[in-house]
């Protein structure tokens, strides 16, 4: 794999430093393992750990590579080919050998999300040590321009602003659609929901299997997706384990978010259509009361 990359925009951070020391693409063969090289040119910008020379001597095989310019990491692993032209430097130091890594290890450890992710520490430090130099890292500081190397580690690990989104209400739509699905042989489920009184909202549904509903909505209020109940009840399924679609009971027979054994089935009638609308494929069916709870009563 090839990390060829097109630079967004160049920056005065593309430029050779004093921990530089540059080369020409005929002395590849001769640069020693582990040092960290940089390749700038045409657009590109790729720095890494090299491991050793391609086959022809004419090209670099490098780890962990990244593109300071954009603050992106590039790929894992792979081999740079310079062209004409091309700038291509090599760091004086490493962590391996400079006076100055001690320092340099110090801005990461005292970096926040560093101190967040405990169990990325050892995978940041190995990172770290791959693409950067003490000297360059102290000089970033110095310049009290730090993002190449904070923004480049969020991207390489999906932390901090490259932390993934979690969609919260696909999170709840899951669960309950999973919890639907699990029932069988006559099971039952308790469920709370939020049903809109408009036409600018979706009804949402929650459960945690037969617990009562007082301790499903304390389980709600922890969740990322809370919402306020306004109904509560039960569904059983009825149909056989094979068939389909499958066939539930729907009641809204919750004393705390209903009116128990005297829910009514038109309320129960309410509750299925926005079951249809949010979780449809299913057959849902209204009853009064608390008539689709299961072997273990749920209230």
């Amino acid at each position: 794999m090839s990390p060829e990359r097109e630079s967004k925009e160049p920056t005065t951070y593309n430029m050779k430093k004093d921990y530089h020391i540059e080369f020409k693409a005929e002395e590849i063969k001769d640069l020693p393992a582990g040092c960290i090289v940089r390749r700038l040119g045409e657009g590109k910008d790729q720095q890494g750990r090299f491991v050793k020379p391609s086959d022809d001597g004419l090209a670099m095989v490098v780890v962990d590579v990244i593109d300071l310019t954009n603050q992106e990491y590039l790929t894992e692993g792979g081999i740079i080919r310079p062209s004409a032209g091309d700038t291509l430097l090599r760091h004086e130091h490493s962590f391996s050998d400079s006076e100055k890594a001690e320092a340099a290890m110090q801005i990461i450890r005292n970096w926040p999300l560093y101190r967040d992710n405990e169990g990325l520490r050892e995978s940041i430090t190995e990172f770290v040590q791959n693409c950067f130099s003490p000297e360059e890292i102290l000089a970033l500081k110095k310049e009290d321009n730090l993002k190449p190397l904070f923004v480049t580690i969020q991207h390489r690990f999906q932390i901090g602003r490259h932390a993934p989104r979690i969609d919260w209400e696909k999170v709840r739509w899951e669960g309950f659609q999973e919890a639907l699905d699990g029932l069988y042989d006559g099971k039952h489920l308790t469920y709370v929901a939020f049903i809109p009184s408009d036409q600018n909202h979706d009804p949402k549904f929650f459960s945690i299997g037969t617990k009562p509903h007082v301790e499903t909505v304390k389980q709600l209020e922890r969740e990322e997706f809370y919402f306020k109940p306004t109904n509560g009840g039960h569904i059983k399924v009825i149909s056989a384990t094979n068939e389909t679609p499958k066939r539930f009971l729907v009641d809204a027979g919750s004393n705390e978010y209903g009116a128990g054994v005297k829910a009514s089935v038109s309320t129960a009638e309410l509750i299925c259509d926005m079951l249809e609308k949010v979780h449809p494929g299913a057959e849902y069916i209204p009853v009064k009361g608390r008539d689709a709870y299961g072997v273990q009563q749920s209230y």
